[in-house]
């Protein structure tokens, strides 16, 4: 029973005070106002502690064993190509091992087994440069403990940051390149290889580096597009043309050559038998020389000359056959020829191409063909020999070598022009210097002999994403085509040993079943230095049949890096599964992506992949490629919990702007204004979550089963056609790894649909109704489809946030959002009718706000329709429920609706002011008289003090 004094009441929780004189109360706390305790907002240190905490909390180490027990098959595989070992992780490390894991945990929630072993590139140059920096002497075994030591603490650092970015994986059983397992895969393989007679020693011209004084692949070098050569045209005396006859004065062979240091090793000149060629003379001077050169050439070697040329004589290329000239440098040499060569154009140059077999490919394939020698005069640094003369003896070839070369011809009287020229060179990815071509004795793979079949297999790999798929093709198609072998030794110690002996005297390689066998034993017991620790005697097996062993010796080069990871499908797919995925940045066309390929259609003759996912690569906000030097570097773990426990932004900002902003083009633009973009995206996400899990605190689950479209209103019903809508847009995004797409149709739906439309109508029903009333619970239904629709469509992309939300979610069912079932929208909730009816309804209104502005709470909306719209109207709902449901969607205090004959128009609209008050609780002007409750809220109120007063 009440007094005239102030009394506490309660019933469920809500709170109201209450005095005998109804106008002088509060009624504030007889809202059932949203309650959640999850915070809205967190900020550097509780940021950080929240993403550590959510870690252990919802048991991410524990995700990737419980779905390997509690799903589907078949397994979805997705084989992580090995980052490397040499460093913290960088912006290209967060983009690749966060979109793995966004795909992995969308795969995860369809109830997929997902298969993934995280796995690490160990071997290289980098890191023994880092064992080599802290060591004094050369000894092998000291510089690969070093290197090993680096790389292995290199891995657990990179493992502990992947694995706090919410990277799920088999962290327990993660594959290295240096294990002894791994090695003893690889040694079989190399094997295996080399009786299929795919492996093969040869001397051949390769990319060689004098600054790490090894043998370099494509992939590991880079095109510095302001490298400056020297430019020279240089005249060689021709000692006859047979097939012209005699020459009546001194002739002269024109060439040109950016790399005036090959000149010394020169073995011939090359021309074009199908282009025309013409004998000139100087007019512009008294030289009675002539001069040989391409005649579509000759305008534009007058114009570098500087002079004007006549024509004295004019033939095609075939008649240049056995010509004879003096070498450009060693002129007491006149037994040189010219040799016909397929790859002289007349693009560019004279036509006449200086040949040095051991200094280019196409050079090394035309002295091949003439069985000449390969003539290499540099040492490992890139020097000249003794065997190149006293001038050149010991000078580096790209500095001091080629200006003595250059002063030489001056010398002689052959140089006709010398500029510069900026051009693309390659470098030495690792140490920034240039390289050089130079024959060498090294082990190659014979892709010659597997390229076709491995282009014939690529047809039936999809490449993501799907508009440049043909693009990313056809360039891997390409560049295996025109890849004759493979160069897969290197000069180095870390590394896995090329497991062949040499007899000393013959030359013979020694590799068998028995040898290779024996050296997998040796891994067990010595380990994996046992190359290095044992003699080339105790590399052999007891029973070899090799005499005498004292004849023999070990091969001292390492496998290429990149047949090291090429080969992880050998041992991470157990050598016979192919991986559904296979996701690197896109240059990996020329690394990761062409070794696996080789060497499975090498091994199995089939692709390792099914589709390969290809992203793009970090660069600022001005498209420039990061840079210590230039210190526009972006470093992901300064995003995640910022510098001295400011500007942390967290693991959600990193993995929302990794998702929606880094996935598709080949550049991703990362800077301060995209990272807050992405920052105020998951902001929204949250807030707007935070609103739904806050109304369903006093909602039971068994209301959801019995609650069908029958029983909502319209703007539920609406609410649900959107969220059906965005479920299949979300689902086919993230089908098709269109994860920015899902970003776009999610900021629409939580600004326009959500925030603004339906948050807004339904916050009366929420707050104001009775807690048992259907219309209310009818809001709370859709709030929690709100929450499931939503969270599914992002928790692949935001884990943390959502596993964070659903620790306070009101209807959680077990312990993880990620080992929960979650609900999907059926067909019933696609619903044209009501969109269709909405429509109509946004559009009146837009026209009672741009009539009203934005006082409409006191308005009365009058609305003539036309037959037609009336019968749109009544196949969905009758007008006078429409009259009453419309009122919160317009948040005017009252609407009417009749139907009339038009002319010519749909509706029109009329809006007067109400004669009704405002009511102290819900703030409507819906009351009948000042300061007194409308009629709805003082049943509620009432409804309340009868409750409490039984309760007392």
């Amino acid at each position: 029973m009440l007094t005239n004094s102030l009394k506490k009441i309660s019933y469920a929780n809500f709170v109201c005070y209450c005095t005998k004189a109804e106008k002088k109360l509060s009624y504030s706390n007889t809202l059932f106002l949203p309650k959640t305790k999850f915070p809205l907002r967190l900020t550097n240190k509780k940021l950080v502690e929240r993403d550590e905490q959510i870690y252990s909390a919802a048991e991410f180490e524990n995700l990737y064993d419980w779905q390997r027990g509690h799903s589907f098959e078949p397994e979805f595989v997705l084989h992580d190509g090995p980052p490397y070992a040499n460093g913290l992780p960088h912006m290209g490390h967060a983009i690749n091992k966060i979109l793995k894991d966004t795909i992995l945990r969308y795969e995860i929630l369809q109830g997929i087994k997902v298969h993934y072993i995280p796995g690490w590139d160990c071997h290289g140059l980098p890191i023994e440069l880092k064992a080599l920096n802290s060591t004094k002497g050369l000894d092998p075994i000291d510089i690969r403990n070093k290197a090993r030591k680096f790389a292995k603490r290199t891995v657990e650092d990179q493992k502990r940051i992947f694995k706090s970015w919410g990277v799920l994986g088999d962290w327990k059983n993660c594959y290295t390149t240096y294990s002894t397992d791994y090695i003893k895969t690889q040694l079989r393989l190399f094997y295996k290889l080399y009786k299929k007679n795919l492996i093969y020693r040869d001397i051949k011209p390769i990319h060689w580096s004098p600054s790490s004084r090894t043998a370099l692949a494509e992939a590991e070098l880079e095109y510095n597009e302001k490298h400056k050569s020297p430019s020279a045209f240089v005249k060689v005396e021709i000692k006859n043309i047979p097939k012209l006859g005699p020459l009546e004065n001194k002739c002269y062979a024109i060439i040109w050559t950016t790399t005036p240091w090959t000149l010394p090793a020169n073995q011939g000149i090359c021309y074009n038998e199908s282009l025309l060629y013409s004998i000139v003379k100087n007019t512009n001077s008294n030289d009675n020389s002539t001069y040989l050169l391409a005649t579509d050439l000759l305008p534009d070697i007058s114009n570098t000359l500087q002079t004007t040329f006549e024509i004295v004589k004019q033939f095609p290329g075939n008649k240049l056959e056995g010509a004879a000239y003096v070498h450009p440098i060693y002129k007491d040499r006149d037994c040189y020829h010219f040799l016909s060569a397929a790859h002289v154009s007349s693009s560019k140059g004279t036509g006449l191409v200086h040949l040095a077999g051991a200094h280019g490919p196409d050079d090394f394939l035309v002295a091949l063909n003439n069985k000449l020698p390969i003539v290499d005069l540099l040492d490992d640094a890139g020097c000249y020999l003794s065997k190149a003369g006293p001038k050149l003896e010991g000078k580096y070839v790209l500095k001091d070598g080629n200006k003595m070369v250059i002063d030489i011809l001056k010398e002689n009287s052959s140089l006709l022009s010398l500029d510069e020229i900026v051009h693309s060179y390659p470098y030495d990815w690792r140490t920034k210097e240039p390289v050089i071509i130079k024959a060498s004795h090294q082990w190659f793979i014979d892709t010659n002999a597997i390229k076709n079949r491995a282009v014939e297999l690529l047809e039936n790999v999809k490449f993501l994403p799907s508009d440049k798929s043909e693009l990313y093709k056809t360039n891997l198609a390409k560049q295996i085509q025109k890849r004759p072998y493979w160069c897969i030794s290197r000069q180095r110690k870390w590394g896995v040993p090329i497991p062949v002996l040499y007899n000393r005297t013959t030359s013979e390689t020694v590799i068998t079943e028995n040898t290779i066998n024996h050296q997998m034993n040796l891994l067990d017991t010595v380990g994996t230095d046992f190359w290095w620790k044992s003699t080339a005697q105790e590399l052999l097996p007891a029973n070899h049949t090799y005499s005498p062993s004292d004849n023999i010796e070990k091969c001292e080069d390492i496998m290429d890096i990149w047949l090291d990871s090429g080969l992880s499908w050998a041992k991470v797919l157990e050598g016979t599964k192919v991986a559904d995925m296979y996701l690197e940045g896109v240059d990996q066309l020329t690394g990761w992506f062409q070794s696996s390929l080789l060497t499975s259609v090498a091994l199995r003759d089939k692709a390792p992949f099914k589709t390969v996912y290809i992203h793009g690569f970090a660069v600022d906000e001005n498209g420039i490629k990061m840079s210590k030097s230039i210190g526009n570097v972006v470093d992901p773990i300064e995003i995640t919990q910022g510098v001295d426990g400011k500007n942390a932004l967290g693991v959600d900002t990193l993995r929302w702007w990794v998702t929606c902003h880094a996935n598709q083009d080949a550049q991703a633009y990362v800077g301060k204004r995209v990272l807050q973009a992405s920052h105020d995206e998951v902001h929204k996400i949250r807030s707007s979550l935070r609103f739904a899990i806050a109304g369903l605190t006093d909602y039971d689950r068994s209301e959801i089963e019995t609650r069908n479209k029958d029983k909502l209103l319209l703007i539920d019903r609406y609410m649900m056609h959107l969220l059906y809508q965005f479920q299949n847009k979300a689902n086919e995004h993230m089908r098709e790894f269109q994860f920015h797409k899902i970003s776009t149709s999610l900021n629409h739906l939580l600004t326009n649909s959500v925030s603004a439309l339906y948050y807004n109508a339904i916050k009366d029903r929420l707050y104001c109704d009775p807690l048992d009333s259907s219309a209310r619970k009818s809001v709370q239904f859709t709030l929690y489809h709100v929450f499931e629709t939503v969270t599914q469509a992002v928790a692949p992309m935001l884990p943390h946030l959502v596993e964070e939300l659903y620790l306070y979610y009101p209807l959680r069912e077990s312990k993880t959002y990620f080992t929960t079932a979650h609900p999907k929208l059926d067909d019933e909730w696609d619903d044209k009718a009501v969109e269709s009816l909405f429509e109509l309804l946004l559009k009146w209104k837009r026209d009672v706000n741009v009539e009203m502005g934005a006082s409409t709470g006191d308005g009365v909306v009058n609305v003539v329709v036309s037959p037609e719209i009336g019968r749109k109207i009544k196949n969905v709902i009758s007008l006078k429920d429409l009259e009453t449901q419309i009122v919160d969607v317009f948040q005017v205090s009252q609407v009417s609706i009749i139907q009339g004959e038009m002319d010519g128009e749909d509706y029109k609209i009329n809006i007067s002011k109400s004669s009704n008050h405002l009511c102290p609780r819900c703030r409507k002007v819906s009351s009948d008289r000042d300061d007194a409750l409308c009629k709805r809220c003082h049943e509620v109120v009432a409804e309340l003090s009868n409750k409490t007063a039984v309760v007392n």
